[in-house]
Parts: structure tokens; C-alpha cells; sequence
């Protein structure tokens, strides 16, 4: 490694991630970065525990900086506009040898646009925003700003190549750790039929979510006798407090995502990394979601696509029943839910297609595969 002064290389990284999933994914890619490059690396930017554990300076936590919708993010404009501040004084000041971006567009787009006129190295986003689904226009930031695009589904590097943006195909970073996880976890006797909930990581998400919820669980009680998971996600605890009488026949827990979908007969998930997660796990799932009607109101006129669900997306077709605000009612949910439980063929149909997505994504290691290409685009 060198410098463009010629210098001894420090090795410094600077890497940003703004959520859970992009912590975590973010985290792997770190250690895999560690592991094969012959100089010692150091890692600055913004993350969350799992990135710290791998050695990151974070100069802010993902707790902080997740946001639900277009008002969230109008309440803390102040607060991104410094930490974007923050962090491209940071990379003027020590240059370092690579800045890698990890999903989260809002922020990291702008982060690339304010760095672009004085830093000169390459700047490498892995994890594409989903431009094919909603603020295409958005390319055109990428193929100004951005070096290298490092992608996990295979028909961005389709898409990115209509716009003339360099992009490779690493695999999907989730395949290699559900596949570990699965051959370590094996499933567990249950008495009866177990579903799990997955209201949701944001204390927005489960105001908005669990009222349905609740009256979807008394309705599909009514019909069949079943064990209930409801997974809080870490910090949310008191997100629950208005719910907790009626959920007093309900597992509340903070045990593994994982764990909880493995030995589920059936996931209602709210949409976002968990359907993935669950298609991958191989177990039968629903997808829903609400937001404020505001936030649908802006958001709903640049969504390009009338599929959310990653899986119907990758497949072209609506394997998996999505259930998105207005159609996200009790009646609903639960008439979907009995069918998954009942119907054999339904679900066996709904596993078949699980097989198909993972023929499509294929067997690379993500972080592996991610990590050689920066390392050859900037590290030597």
C-alpha cells in the first residue's frame, strides 16, 4: 500500500454504515478486509456494536443515526448535516487509503458528493441503494461520485451497466451466514404450531404495527391453537409497555431473529432484511407494512415497483403475499396466515421458491469476494 505522496501507507479505513443489517454486514466485510490484507488496518467512521468489535473508531453509533420515513428525517436534519460535517472533515484531514459506503444512500450519497472535490482516492460503495425499486435518478450521484460499485444481487450489475457505473456481483452476504447458522442450529421439537412476529426495529414501526398485530393474533387464535413470538428488537423493550396486557399470552423476547424464524412454522414480517432472512431460513412468511400516512404519501409517487418483498422481486412474480398499508388489516393477515398453516402444497410450493432464490443469488461468500475487490481496487 502507498500513499499518493509516496508516504508509508497508515492503512486507515474509513467506512460508513447507518443501520442494523448494514452494521452487521459491514462488520463482516472488516474482519474479511483484516484477514487478507498485508498491512495492518485501522477502521474509522459510523457503525454500531458488531463494527466496533472488529476494531472501528465510530465517530457515530447506528442508534443513532436510524431514521423511519421522510418526517424522521426532517426532525434530525440538523443532526445528519453535522455528523455528514463531521465525517468529511475527518477524511480531509487524514486521508485515508479507502472509503468504503454500506448501504444507507440518504447519507452516504450526500457523504460522497461532499468528499468528492478534494479526496482523490476511491471511494467504494457495497450494498446498493435499490435504485431499481425507487429514486432512480440516484445513479447518476453514483456514476459521479462513486468508484466501484460492489453489489449482492446479480441484475444490478445489469442495471448499473445501462448507466455505464462499474459494479460487481459478490453474492449475498446473508447466504454464507444463514447457511453457518443452519448447520450449527438444528431445529427444535415443538408441541404445537409457533409463529413469530417481527414487528419491526423502530419504535415507529411498533406503534404503527402492533395494534393489527394484536387483533390478527386474537383472530387466528379464534381459528387454531398456536404458540405466539413476538421478537423485540435490542433497545426496545419499552416500545412494548402499551402492549403488554394484551400480549401477556405472547412470548415476548430478545432471543435470535434466527433462532425464532428456524423453529417457526410461519413468519409475519414486517418488510425489510427479516423477509430475506426468512426465505433463506426456509421458512414459510407474510410481509407487511405501514407507515404514517404521510410518509406514504411522499414516498409512494418515486416507488418504481409494485413489489417490496426481495424474494417476488428476484422471482418476478408474487410468491409471497405482501399485506402494505391500507391491505395491511387483521382479515387479511390472518386469512394468510391460516392458509400457511393448513395448505401442505401452499406452503411446499412457497419453499420451492425459497430454493429457487438461493440458486439465483448462488454460493459466493459476500464478505470474501467484497473485500479482494477493495483490497485489489485500493488497498494495493
Amino acid at each position: 500500500m502507498s500513499t499518493e505522496t509516496g508516504s508509508k501507507s497508515t492503512g486507515t479505513v474509513f467506512i460508513s454504515a447507518g443501520e442494523q443489517s448494514g452494521d452487521m454486514h459491514a462488520s463482516s466485510l472488516m474482519k474479511e478486509l483484516n484477514r487478507l490484507s498485508e498491512t495492518p488496518l485501522s477502521f474509522s467512521g459510523l457503525g454500531g456494536e458488531m463494527m466496533k468489535a472488529e476494531g472501528l473508531e465510530p465517530m457515530y453509533h447506528v442508534k443513532d443515526l436510524a431514521t423511519v420515513g421522510f418526517v424522521d428525517v426532517l426532525k434530525k436534519y440538523s443532526f445528519f448535516k453535522k455528523a455528514i460535517r463531521d465525517a468529511s472533515d475527518f477524511i480531509r484531514l487524514n486521508s485515508p487509503e479507502v472509503v468504503i459506503l454500506v448501504d444507507y444512500p440518504g447519507f452516504n450519497l450526500r457523504l460522497a458528493e461532499e468528499i468528492r472535490s478534494f479526496y482523490k482516492k476511491k471511494i467504494i460503495y457495497y450494498i446498493s441503494p435499490q435504485l431499481w425499486a425507487w429514486h432512480e435518478k440516484r445513479v447518476f450521484k453514483i456514476k459521479k461520485y462513486i468508484d466501484l460499485m460492489l453489489v449482492v444481487f446479480p441484475f444490478e450489475v445489469d442495471f448499473y451497466s445501462r448507466y455505464d457505473v462499474y459494479a460487481e456481483f459478490t453474492g449475498h452476504p446473508l447466504v454464507k451466514r444463514i447457511d453457518e447458522y443452519i448447520s450449527s442450529h438444528p431445529v427444535k421439537p415443538r408441541d404445537k404450531k409457533t409463529i413469530t412476529i417481527l414487528p419491526g426495529s423502530r419504535k415507529d414501526e411498533v406503534k404503527n404495527h402492533m395494534p393489527v398485530l394484536i387483533q390478527t393474533i386474537k383472530e387466528i387464535r379464534k381459528n387454531i391453537d398456536v404458540s405466539i413470538n413476538i421478537s423485540i428488537a435490542p433497545g426496545l423493550e419499552s416500545a412494548f409497555n402499551d402492549f403488554r396486557e394484551e400480549l401477556k399470552d405472547c412470548n415476548l423476547t430478545g432471543e435470535k431473529t434466527y433462532d425464532l424464524i428456524l423453529n417457526s412454522d410461519l413468519v409475519l414480517a414486517k418488510a425489510g432484511t427479516s423477509t430475506m432472512e426468512c426465505a433463506l431460513l426456509g421458512t414459510p412468511y407474510l410481509i407487511f407494512y405501514k407507515t404514517f400516512p404521510l410518509n406514504y404519501y411522499l414516498l409512494k409517487p418515486v416507488v418504481k415497483i409494485d413489489k417490496l418483498g426481495i424474494v417476488n422481486i428476484l422471482l418476478g412474480e408474487s410468491v409471497i403475499k405482501e399485506f402494505i398499508q391500507n391491505d395491511f388489516t387483521a382479515g387479511n393477515l390472518c386469512s394468510e396466515a391460516l392458509k400457511l398453516l393448513r395448505d401442505i402444497q401452499y406452503r411446499e410450493v412457497m419453499i420451492e421458491n425459497f430454493r429457487k432464490v438461493k440458486n439465483i443469488l448462488g454460493s459466493k461468500d459476500a464478505s470474501t469476494e467484497a473485500a479482494k475487490l477493495i483490497i485489489n481496487t485500493a488497498l494495493l
